[in-house]
């Protein structure tokens, strides 16, 4: 009887330190985000192309959790960019036109909206996987002359898709660190230029584009 009353003082006696660790994971938090960025890009057997880009990313998110009954359930939103950029010279005849210059393109913004859900162990560990919707822009920049006369344009190419993702995060009071895997493919898109956007959902039938990100990131809630 008495090692019952014992465990069972020792249980009462825990559950203020661990709604205190709880409430540490709880709330709004913002956090800064760099690690490494994978682009892969595949075309149809006919086409038979493909290729694949690494370079930094880094960005910020901000977000919300609550923990019950020992899971954390919380939403997020995230903004960044990264540092893959390529230029390439371009000479062709086009209409009868001599078109000579260069191509370059370069990552623009990445956003991404959506939740996560995780469980909380050992001391103020969470382990978590996330799941909602990430947009990237691609900047296509052409600089050169059409039989001779300078030239230029602007394009905007948007992709869109499903991310998922799994990571683990330890707090330290109201700060904390966190590593994290994500995998996000693109399956709708829209080209804007010259104040015109238009869709190219279709065309993306036969291209694979995916991204591989394994980003660390820091942060504090409130």
């Amino acid at each position: 009887m008495k090692r019952i009353l014992i465990g069972a003082g020792l249980c009462l006696a825990s559950t203020p330190a661990l709604a205190q660790e709880h409430e540490a994971m709880e709330g709004f938090r913002a956090e800064a985000l760099v690690g490494y960025d994978r682009i892969d890009l595949s075309i149809d057997e006919e086409a038979d192309a493909d290729g694949n880009t690494d370079d930094i990313y880094y960005g910020g998110a901000i977000g919300y959790d609550i923990v019950t009954n020992g899971f954390l359930l919380g939403v997020e939103g995230e903004i960044g960019t990264s540092g893959h950029d390529a230029e390439e010279p371009y000479f062709d005849v086009i209409d009868g036109q001599e078109v000579n210059g260069t191509i370059s393109l370069s990552d623009g913004l990445n956003w991404y909206v959506g939740g996560r859900i995780g469980t909380v162990a050992f001391d103020r560990t969470l382990f978590y996987a996330k799941a909602g919707y990430a947009s990237t822009t691609l900047d296509l920049d052409l600089e050169g002359t059409v039989d001779g006369e300078p030239g230029s344009a602007d394009i905007d190419i948007n992709f869109g898709g499903i991310r998922l993702g799994a990571g683990v995060e330890q707090s330290f009071g109201r700060a904390y660190g966190k590593l994290e895997y994500r995998y996000t493919s693109y399956s709708d898109g829209h080209v804007d230029y010259d104040g015109t956007s238009v869709d190219i959902g279709d065309e993306l039938d036969g291209i694979d584009l995916e991204r591989h990100q394994i980003v660390a990131g820091v942060g504090f809630r409130f």
